[in-house]
């Protein structure tokens, strides 16, 4: 790349970077992830051959940081264990606050929560999380997972009827344990 032409790319990410964070924040739960994602794409941009033949670099920007959230998302299997349940907090009670048998009930619950989740498919797990862990709206999921909204709506569906008939099981067994 030429040095002219790797200027203008300097110049094009030191325009957009605010913007490109801004837009990969809101689909990432950590704001040092989406700089980090941010100078990927710049760094990518910077090695693609003829730069200069790029009618919209702007745009081209923005897709290869769609493209790195989605390498981030496919590459990361997103299997669900008992520390990421503990991330989904159904209720917002501190374990200090809980009385050891409470706390042991509690840790269980997760564990079988977990269990569950991890019955389900691998998309309908991550749909799942996407929504109850970092608040992504049925659209964001969509989006983020490049899926019709309607199949994101039939993930969620699926995995809070499969974790609800689960956590009744749950609660049926501790009514008959008691």
């Amino acid at each position: 790349m030429s040095l002219e032409s790797r200027t203008r790319v300097a110049k094009l990410f030191s325009d957009n970077r605010d913007r490109l964070q801004q837009y990969l924040s809101a689909r990432l739960a950590n704001p040092d992830d989406a700089a980090e994602l941010a100078q990927e794409a710049y760094l990518r941009l910077l090695r693609t051959r003829r730069a200069d033949l790029i009618k919209h670099p702007q745009a081209y920007l923005f897709r290869i940081a769609k493209n790195l959230l989605h390498e981030l998302y496919t590459g990361r299997q997103m299997r669900i264990d008992a520390d990421t349940v503990q991330d989904i907090e159904l209720d917002e009670l501190e374990s200090s606050m809980l009385s050891p048998d409470d706390a042991a009930i509690l840790a269980n619950r997760q564990r079988m929560i977990a269990g569950a989740l991890n019955e389900l498919p691998a998309k309908c797990q991550t749909a799942l999380v996407l929504h109850l862990r970092e608040g992504l709206t049925q659209k964001e999921i969509a989006e983020r997972m490049e899926l019709s909204r309607q199949m994101v709506q039939k993930y969620l569906a699926r995995g809070l009827a499969h974790c609800q008939k689960r956590l009744r099981h749950i609660a049926a067994e501790e009514r008959g344990g008691r």
